[in-house]
C-alpha cells in the first residue's frame, strides 16, 4: 500500500473515531498509534476502551489497511454517521479589485478571447459528496474518496474537509439542493480509474502469465499429440487436437471470467456548505459566437478556482472553446 493511501487512511480513520468521542494519538512519523475510545464505541468496534492502530495486520488491532477487515469493521460507523449535513459561514472578506489581471494570471485561454465584464458577490452551495469505491476481480481494490463540487458552475473544487472548518454555523437551506450527484460520481469514477491504475496493472500482470501457462501447457499436449500420431490414423489425431483446443478454449474462458472487473461506487454522505463567493463574469468570444461565462473566486483558497470541462468533467486552468456553443474543454480534450 502506498505511503499516500496510508496518509489518507490515516486521516480518515482519526476523523471519523474522533467524531465518534474517542482520543485518538498517532504521530505522522510513528508506525502506530492509539485511541481511547468511549464504551459504545468500543462495544462496536469489538474491542477494548484502549485500541492500537496500526498499517500492519495485527491482531487486536484496528489495522488500517485496505488488504484487512478495516473497511469492514467500520462500515457501522460510517452508517451510523449523519448522510447529510448543512453548514454554513456567514461572512468572509471578498476580493474587491478589478479581476481582469488575476484572471489573465490563473488561466489560459487557447482558443479565445476571454474579457471580464463584472463582479458580484454570491451566496454560493459547495457540495461535498464522499463515495465507497471498489474494484473486484481476482484481487480488491478499495478506497473512500471526497469531491468538491461548485454547485453553481459544477467544477471540481480543491477544498479542505467541510466539516473540519471551524468557522461554520449550522444551515437550513431555502430549498432542495441543486443536484450535483452525477457529476460528483462521474469525477469519482475518473480518479478511481487514475488511482487504482497500478492495481490493474498487476491484474493485467498476472492475467497474461496465467495465459501464458495455459497455452504453454495446452501447446505441450499437442506436441505430445502430433509426435505419437505417426502410431495413428488421421481422424483419431484430428479429434484428439480438437479436444485439446476446445479444452483451452475453455479454460481460457475461465480464466478470463475469474479476472473480469467489477467496479462499484456506493454514495456515503454529502455534505452542504453554503458561503460567500465572488462571481466573475466573462464574455468569451470564439470565431463568430460569443457566451457568458462565470468565474468564481473563493475566499476559502483566496483564489479562482477552476473551470469544468464540458467533455470529461475535469477541472482545469487551461481552457479552450467549441466553435458554435463555446463551451470550455480542457487541453486534453481540446486536442
Amino acid at each position: 500500500m502506498s505511503t499516500g493511501v496510508e496518509l489518507r487512511l490515516r486521516e480518515f480513520t482519526r476523523a471519523l473515531l474522533e467524531r465518534r468521542g474517542a482520543l485518538v494519538e498517532w504521530p505522522e512519523a510513528a508506525d502506530e498509534g492509539w485511541a481511547m475510545l468511549t464504551p459504545e464505541l468500543s462495544a462496536r468496534l469489538g474491542g477494548g476502551e484502549l485500541l492500537r492502530l496500526t498499517h500492519q495486520p495485527v491482531e487486536g488491532a484496528l489495522s488500517v489497511n485496505l488488504a484487512t477487515d478495516f473497511l469492514e469493521r467500520l462500515v457501522p460507523l460510517v452508517e451510523a454517521e449523519p448522510r447529510v449535513a448543512a453548514i454554513q459561514i456567514p461572512e468572509m472578506y471578498l476580493k474587491r479589485a478589478a479581476m481582469d489581471e488575476p484572471v489573465a494570471r490563473a488561466f489560459t485561454w487557447l482558443n479565445a478571447k476571454v474579457r471580464v465584464t463584472g463582479t458580484e458577490a454570491q451566496r454560493v452551495e459547495y457540495h461535498a459528496w464522499s463515495f465507497r469505491a471498489g474494484v473486484r476481480s481476482e484481487d480488491t481494490w478499495e478506497d473512500v474518496i471526497t469531491v468538491v463540487l461548485n454547485s453553481a458552475s459544477g467544477a471540481e473544487v480543491p477544498l479542505p474537509d467541510l466539516l473540519a472548518l471551524t468557522e461554520t454555523q449550522p444551515y437550513t437551506p431555502a430549498g432542495p439542493a441543486v443536484d450535483t450527484f452525477r457529476r460528483a460520481a462521474f469525477r469519482v469514477a475518473a480518479i478511481v480509474e487514475e488511482r487504482c491504475g497500478p492495481f490493474i496493472a498487476r491484474l493485467e500482470s498476472r492475467l497474461a502469465r496465467d495465459r501464458k501457462r495455459l497455452r504453454d501447457y495446452y501447446n505441450a499436449l499437442l506436441r505430445e499429440t502430433r509426435e505419437t500420431g505417426a502410431k495413428q490414423d488421421a481422424d483419431k489425431l484430428e479429434a484428439k487436437r480438437r479436444v485439446v483446443d476446445l479444452e483451452l478454449r475453455r479454460k481460457t474462458s475461465e480464466l478470463e471470467e475469474r479476472y473480469r472487473m467489477q467496479v462499484a461506487l456506493t454514495p456515503l454522505a454529502l455534505a452542504r456548505l453554503e458561503m460567500p463567493a465572488l462571481a466573475v463574469q466573462c464574455d468569451v468570444f470564439r470565431k463568430q459566437a460569443r457566451k457568458q461565462h462565470t468565474l468564481y473566486w473563493n475566499p476559502l483558497l483566496t483564489a479562482l478556482e477552476p473551470m469544468r470541462c464540458a467533455n470529461c468533467g475535469a477541472p482545469a486552468f487551461t481552457m479552450a472553446f467549441t466553435d458554435d456553443t463555446v463551451d470550455p474543454k480542457c487541453a486534453a480534450c481540446a486536442r
